[in-house]
């Protein structure tokens, strides 16, 4: 009897075994459709990505004789694409990846597997044209370097700056003053850009503003907001100062001066205010210069002036946002070479000084 029982409960244990195996295989293909799903959504979609996620710059340098494969696992460690092997998969079903080209790429970490495809199939960054915006430029400058450039004509880039909409935080509570004679002024990154000829204006103007969107973090919004400035105000002291100082050093001293002549109401009379005004560049101001009535002259008006006069970098707004501790309220230049200045907080002393370096002209 004892071993006819135990010889049944064998069986059942036996038949039992099926409907385990099955119940793994079947938690597998639901596991694998979901993994599949996924990864078709890469393949098709170019990866997965936050719809705002506006991305970020990378520089790509590809060598000669470099494989498709080795690109796409490339871009994988740069964050570029989700996954190297999809991305080659749809590369190679596109009959494109013997087109890949050598050079240097900026590519964004936004951007589509399509994208990034016809920007690897383009001709690299060396052999593409470079904009170099420099540090205290204004809009219109960079209008006249593309128009020279014969990437877009003046007018376009203008135009694109002033009167089309871009989704920016550092935009969305910018004055509407129409007396703002640039809408964009101070938030054209100063940088190294790799243009293509097809790019439009507003890709160029896009490309600078998310420059500067990448490097306003939020620690910076908290320090403005701690001084009681707004995110324009900041960048208008820095516009001034980029335009003041040649000598590194003392731009946190040059913004201190800034601060002590607006809480004591003194006129900031900056002498780039008026060139700005005056719409030209110059090496000296004029007495006639300064009575031009403008609300970017601060020979003229009282406090600041309406917005920025020109596109600061971020060294300079830091130092903006960190300024020395002094009470100096007059600085004149000492060091034509250097650039350095002379910094008091007594009028006749000021005067004195001033005297001394006109001298040197005569």
């Amino acid at each position: 009897m004892g071993k006819k029982t135990n010889k049944k409960k064998k069986r059942r244990r036996v038949k039992k075994a099926p409907i385990i195996i099955l119940s793994l295989i079947l938690i597998f293909i639901v596991s694998a459709s979901i993994l599949g799903y996924k990864y078709y959504s890469l393949y098709v979609n170019g990866g997965i990505k936050a719809d705002n996620d506006k991305g970020t710059d990378v520089n790509i340098s590809i060598k000669m004789n470099t494989s498709p494969k080795e690109i796409s696992y490339a871009l994988e460690d740069a964050n570029i694409v989700d996954n190297a092997l999809f991305f080659y998969l749809k590369a190679k079903n596109d009959g494109v990846t013997k087109n890949f080209k050598a050079g240097d790429f900026i590519l964004n970490t936004s951007m589509s597997y399509e994208e990034i495809i016809n920007t690897l199939q383009s001709t690299g960054q060396s052999e593409q044209l470079k904009l170099l915006v420099k540090e205290g430029e204004t809009q219109e400058d960079i209008a006249r370097n593309l128009d020279d450039m014969g990437i877009v004509t003046y007018d376009e880039f203008i135009n694109a700056c002033n009167n089309i909409s871009y989704d920016y935080k550092f935009l969305k509570d910018l004055p509407t003053d129409e007396a703002r004679k640039s809408k964009l002024e101070g938030y054209l990154y100063p940088d190294t850009y790799f243009l293509s000829e097809n790019d439009t204006a507003e890709d160029i103007v896009n490309r600078l503003l998310r420059r500067f969107d990448e490097l306003y973090t939020e620690d910076l919004y908290k320090k403005a907001e701690s001084l009681n400035l707004t995110t324009d105000e900041v960048v208008t002291i820095a516009s001034i100062v980029e335009r003041e100082v040649r000598y590194s050093p003392e731009k946190s001293i040059v913004a201190s001066v800034v601060y002590n002549r607006l809480e004591k109401g003194i006129k900031l009379q900056m002498d780039a205010t008026v060139l700005y005004a005056k719409g030209e560049h110059s090496d000296r101001t004029l007495i006639s210069d300064t009575k031009i009535e403008s609300p970017y002259n601060t020979y003229y008006i009282d406090g600041l002036p309406i917005g920025p006069i020109s596109n600061p970098s971020i060294d300079t707004i830091k130092a903006v946002l960190n300024p020395a501790d002094t009470d100096y309220l007059y600085y004149v230049v000492k060091d034509d070479a250097t650039g350095e200045h002379f910094f008091t907080n007594d009028y006749n002393e000021f005067l004195e000084a001033k005297e001394k370096y006109i001298k040197k002209f005569d």
